[in-house]
């Protein structure tokens, strides 16, 4: 009877490493759409970790003045925030392989930013490999 408690301890470390490698698997999908959605939940609930796990050494923001952000400073910059509320709109998705870029707007606490991020797939992890953001202008209102 020693080959009983044998073969549960086998089947049992059989389906905890089959489930740890499925939650170890957290992105995954490929659907451009969804990929965004999953940042931009990250990001609302937590700005700063969001940027300390998903953005790379080499990340490059660009803000609406053209003047460039890198990880440090813009990890830097997230700390202390803890949730925020935005939401995306407009969206145009572009994908090859393991890249995709995104771009809309992306309003945070009703200010619209014309966006472009670029997500690309690391080692089975979408990182935010760079960002872009202009201020939307309010359109003229016509004369009649």
């Amino acid at each position: 009877m020693k080959t009983l408690p044998v073969k549960i301890a086998f089947c049992t470390l059989l389906f905890l490493s089959i489930h740890s490698f499925s939650f170890a698997q957290k992105d995954n999908t490929d659907d451009p759409e969804k990929v965004l959605q999953l940042f931009i939940t990250e990001y609302n609930t937590d700005p700063h970790s969001f940027f300390n796990s998903r953005i790379p050494s080499d990340f490059r923001y660009t803000n609406t003045k053209g003047l460039f952000s890198y990880r440090e400073s813009v990890v830097k910059g997230a700390e202390g925030r803890k949730s925020t509320n935005s939401e995306v709109s407009d969206l145009k998705f572009f994908k090859a392989g393991d890249l995709i870029v995104a771009s809309g707007i992306h309003t945070f606490g009703g200010n619209p930013m014309a966006f472009t991020y670029t997500m690309r797939k690391e080692n089975g992890k979408w990182m935010f490999a760079a960002s872009h953001h202009s201020t939307v202008e309010k359109a003229a209102e016509t004369k009649k």
